[in-house]
């Protein structure tokens, strides 16, 4: 990641941990669609939860017996994820390091569970090759990749520009893996105001242009926000499923 991108999200989960403020992907708890993932039987071996964030993924990926690796560039997001597993009472090896890059993890992992964090890069195709390929030199041969990126689809009314489909083709094939499925699904977030405002008081120039395009989006919960039980939605995503080409 760029030194902009990582200090964006250092100051968004430094200031969410001194304030009330709400980290929109931050729900309390792993996201349903990983939930189903995991009892559905999709996780195998050592598993790595990227831009783990507070680490829920990871938490609960240990919490049924895996053994789980957590990386994220902030320290501030890593320090809550090593408390929240302290509090579940499972162990999760949650290391500072820079997850588009994985240095020090060749053939390591099994499985890849990647929860909102390849979209981060929207607007760069390099960064996103970049990590792609860190993702094969990380894994097994034979490894499995997980995805749930924001999406262009619509979902009662709630849609921004997302990822295009042709994307993970262009950059996953090209990068060692293939893409046995594409499809849609949905991912939990809560969507305050005040929270969109301090994004954008953090964002790099890069995250900045995203939240830009996530304005009519916010507009659209403002309007729906009285009717949602703590502010909770349902967001369009990607449900991308590869397999490790050795």
């Amino acid at each position: 990641m760029t030194d902009a991108n990582v200090a964006g999200f250092e100051s968004l989960y430094d200031q969410a941990e001194h304030t009330d403020r709400r980290i929109p992907w931050d729900i309390g708890g792993p996201q349903p669609a990983v939930e189903q993932l995991v009892a559905y039987g999709g996780i195998r071996g050592q598993v790595l939860d990227p831009g783990t964030g507070p680490g829920y993924h990871a938490i609960h990926f240990a919490a049924q017996g895996y053994s789980a690796t957590g990386i994220d560039e902030s320290p501030s997001a890593i320090e809550r994820a090593k408390r929240n597993a302290e509090q579940a009472g499972v162990q999760v090896d949650f290391q500072v390091a820079d997850a588009t890059r994985l240095e020090g993890f060749d053939g390591r992992f099994d499985t890849v569970v990647d929860s909102a964090f390849y979209h981060v890069f929207l607007n760069d195709e390099d960064v996103q090759t970049r990590y792609a390929q860190a993702l094969h030199r990380a894994t097994k041969p034979g490894a499995r990749l997980y995805m749930f990126e924001f999406s262009p689809h619509n979902v009662n009314g709630l849609q921004w520009t997302g990822i295009p489909a042709d994307n993970f083709e262009r950059v996953l094939g090209g990068s060692g893996w293939h893409i046995d499925y594409l499809g849609a699904t949905t991912y939990q977030a809560r969507f305050l105001k005040e929270t969109f405002d301090a994004m954008k008081t953090f964002a790099s120039d890069q995250q900045g242009e995203i939240l830009e395009k996530m304005r009519p989006l916010v507009h659209r919960l403002g309007v729906i926000d009285p009717l949602l039980e703590d502010h909770r939605v349902h967001l369009p995503a990607w449900s991308v499923v590869a397999t490790r080409l050795d």
